[in-house]
């Protein structure tokens, strides 16, 4: 089950990353390169899988997990922004796509 990574009250545009006592095992939380789920804490670093759509859900079930644990160190967090409760993916675009033939 995801939990909600902590929110200190300010703003998106106001936030400059989150500190490690906005982290909690199970939390989701944001970076460039997608949505993640915490698995550990240490005293300086955090430890997450990412979480991607086309897995099967089961991999994300442990510890151990069947996807590899990153470990983000106390720079790592100054990117990092609490996830929103539910998964939110924008497929818009997807009408938009032109498929092209090989050859």
């Amino acid at each position: 089950m995801a939990t909600a990574c902590m929110d200190r009250g300010t703003t998106t545009t106001e936030r400059v990353g989150m500190a490690l006592s906005d982290f909690s095992i199970g939390c989701e939380f944001l970076t460039a390169t997608g949505r993640w789920r915490c698995t550990d804490i240490g005293t300086r670093t955090v430890t997450a899988i990412r979480l991607d759509l086309d897995h099967d859900p089961s991999w994300y079930e442990g510890p151990p997990y069947a996807v590899p644990e990153h470990v983000f160190d106390e720079y790592d967090l100054e990117g990092c922004a609490p996830a929103p409760d539910g998964a939110h993916y924008d497929d818009s675009g997807r009408e938009r796509l032109v498929s092209l033939p090989r050859g």
